[in-house]
């Protein structure tokens, strides 16, 4: 039976115009930047992005050399830029359904938290929620940067359970990525994949937040 379910918090419970990536290098084109970075370049972007999502260096360093690694040398135009990056970052909207499907879970009595990956502070992502319209749902957290891992580091899943307080068995992990879904199962979850990758393998699939509510392993 499950007792928890853990959602993935961007794409799930809020929603943005676009990935903030694809806005930053927007911007940068937009002002005649290059978007296009070398191989090497690519993999120490990434490297960086990993340890952001840790916690182990800000997100003011890694917008500052994505900034620079494109060609954008004056350092002063490097914080104007990130500071418009973050303020968009930071604008999301409410997912359609996601505060009523959340109201009938927890009326189900069903636990409900976030297992979430962010190189921000876990006070941002919380804002986030509430400006959502569901931050008042979430009893647990397990945010990357404060746990130093991120999905689909084993560890952060075995953090959520250890805040529930209850077995692999009775938890679920709702989300859109392939990589984050397949290491929630690997943890021993019951996966359920909403507005999915292509390539997403989860136990359960739905269209959106509402159609959880119809699952079988919620209605025993």
């Amino acid at each position: 039976m499950i007792k928890v379910i853990f959602f993935d918090a961007a794409g799930i419970l809020y929603t943005r115009g676009g990935h903030t990536e694809a806005y930053a290098l927007n911007l940068l084109q937009k002002n005649g930047f290059s978007t296009v970075v070398k191989p090497d370049q690519y993999s120490h972007q990434m490297e960086l992005r990993s340890q952001a999502n840790a916690g182990a260096v800000s997100h003011d360093v890694y917008w500052d050399q994505f900034l620079l690694m494109r060609g954008v040398l004056d350092p002063q135009l490097r914080k104007e830029y990130a500071t418009e990056i973050i303020d968009y970052s930071n604008d999301v909207q409410p997912v359609s359904g996601a505060k009523e499907a959340l109201t009938k879970l927890k009326q189900k009595g069903i636990l409900l938290g976030i297992i979430t990956d962010t190189m921000y502070p876990l006070e941002w992502k919380m804002r986030r929620l509430k400006k959502a319209g569901v931050a008042e749902f979430i009893e647990i957290v397990a945010c990357s940067t404060e746990i130093g891992a991120h999905k689909p580091d084993p560890a952060v899943y075995a953090y959520a359970l250890e805040q529930a307080h209850l077995a692999q068995c009775e938890s679920a992990f709702v989300g859109h990525l392939g990589v984050e879904l397949e290491g929630a199962k690997k943890a021993g979850m019951t996966t359920i994949a909403v507005d999915h990758d292509m390539d997403a393998k989860a136990d359960f699939y739905c269209h959106c937040l509402n159609d959880i509510l119809a699952l079988p392993i919620f209605n025993a």
